[in-house]
């Protein structure tokens, strides 16, 4: 019996911290994105993509590069999904998000074509992975 409780102790302690650690590898104390790996991925495109939701309350700026001094591209919706573009480096993907003047990631998010590609702030205030 006091194995029994004791596993079930040790389960529920896990499940409490396993999404805190999650989040842990994924953002740093600000909140930063510095890789654009996320859970979903998109069914619909020839190299997948990871999935993000736009989870900032006025909408979210897309822009033609990484930094706010850029133009504004389009503007996407709370609770849009962005498919953030993934470059091939070799045989490898590379999923590390650029940087901006300040050090800041912004993900590279697909438009409707190649060309089509604009840069959101990849910040846990502004968008969030999508999870099944």
């Amino acid at each position: 019996m006091n194995t029994f409780f004791h596993t079930l102790t040790y389960s529920m302690l896990l499940i409490s911290v396993l999404p805190l650690a999650v989040q842990s590898q994924t953002t740093d104390r600000q909140g930063n994105y510095y890789s654009n790996e996320a859970p979903v991925k998109s069914a619909y495109s020839r190299v997948e993509g990871s999935l993000w939701r736009v989870i900032a309350a006025n909408g979210l700026n897309c822009r033609r590069s990484a930094s706010l001094k850029s133009p504004i591209v389009r503007t996407y919706l709370t609770n849009a999904v962005l498919e953030v573009e993934v470059y091939r480096g070799g045989s490898d993907e590379v999923l590390v998000n650029p940087l901006d003047e300040n050090g800041r990631p912004w993900m590279p998010v697909r438009g409707k074509n190649v060309e089509d590609v604009c840069y959101v702030r990849a910040n846990s205030l502004f968008i969030q992975p999508v999870v099944k």
